[in-house]
């Protein structure tokens, strides 16, 4: 009966030892998908140091200046690099994601302008094309009907 009872424990034992194996990847991917902010005060360069293995995408713009993609901003080995005002959140390590469709959507004049989408989840801002600032809730957002820009907005939107 107690050598039932041991092997019994120890194959349970076992049982969940596997599976805390089985589930650390898992986490470990999803802890490397994350949202940084890095900004540039006084209009000078800054550098965030952080893990920038699975690619870096602008999530949104926090900043007046505007947030350019290998002017104002870009990413190394090390990190992200802002500069000349750039604020923005940042997300890392999040290659390896499924893309969804992309949409370049631009306002002429200070008009507000929709892009028509099929917009179900999220919509991230991928680069910023114009001189004037893209920043969502401001001069650009999305709804059910697609996206929208206003004042002289334009970029790469990517749909989710």
């Amino acid at each position: 009966m107690k050598t039932r009872l041991m092997i019994l424990t120890t194959a349970l034992l076992g049982s969940v030892l596997v599976g805390a194996f089985i589930g650390l990847p898992v986490r470990d991917a999803e802890a490397r998908s994350r949202q940084v902010i890095c900004e540039s005060t006084n209009n000078r360069r800054q550098h965030c140091r952080v893990d920038t293995r699975g690619g870096v995408r602008l999530q949104r713009q926090l900043s007046n200046a505007p947030c350019r993609q290998n002017q104002t901003w870009g990413y190394d080995r090390d990190g992200i690099w802002v500069d000349r005002g750039c604020r923005a959140e940042f997300r890392v390590g999040d290659s390896d994601r499924r893309r969804g469709q992309r949409l370049t959507c631009s306002a002429e004049g200070s008009g507000r302008h929709l892009c028509r989408a099929d917009v179900r989840n999220e919509v991230i801002l991928i680069r910023q094309l114009s001189r004037a600032p893209c920043r969502f809730d401001s001069t650009w957002g999305y709804n059910r009907r697609g996206v929208w820009v206003d004042r002289g907005c334009r970029a790469e939107f990517e749909i989710r």
